[in-house]
């Protein structure tokens, strides 16, 4: 029998959503045998302008940190379960691209994301672009859940 899913590509935002799909990863990656990676995007935001300021500098470096220690704590859950666990981050760029990028260049079978409900019109249009993204350009499967 060949194996289906060896790589499950899981995009981490911190959003309840992106903590749901990353809990179904843990329930089929043991099935499938299934290596799981976990991809957060960051984007460093100016505050002045064009230009980065020490503040944002700050800002993105804390944001970072954070991101690490809840990787950190996605690896902690994949090892009670004995499944291979990596994770990824990634600064500047269009999510939905970087993602699309990874996934290509790590030979990712299958990518699971959930829709989340963001009140917010500005990251509603932006998040929801990311997903149409993903899920028609992707060259593997898409979950949506």
């Amino acid at each position: 029998m060949t194996k289906t899913f060896e790589h499950i590509l899981v995009p981490y935002n911190g959003t309840t959503g992106s903590s749901k799909a990353f809990k179904k990863a843990i329930s089929l990656a043991p099935l499938i045998h299934a290596k799981i990676t976990v991809i957060t995007c960051l984007e460093e935001r100016p505050t002045f302008g064009f230009f980065k300021t020490k503040t944002s500098k700050q800002e993105f470096e804390k944001e970072r940190k954070q991101i690490e220690q809840q990787h950190m704590h996605l690896e902690k859950s994949c090892k009670e379960h004995d499944i291979p666990f990596d994770s990824k981050i990634v600064k500047n760029g269009l999510a939905s691209a970087k993602i699309l990028e990874f996934a290509r260049r790590h030979d990712v079978d299958l990518i699971m994301m959930t829709r989340t409900k963001i009140t917010n019109t500005y990251e509603r249009r932006h998040y929801q672009s990311t997903i149409e993204n993903v899920l028609r350009n992707a060259q593997c499967p898409v979950l949506i859940l």
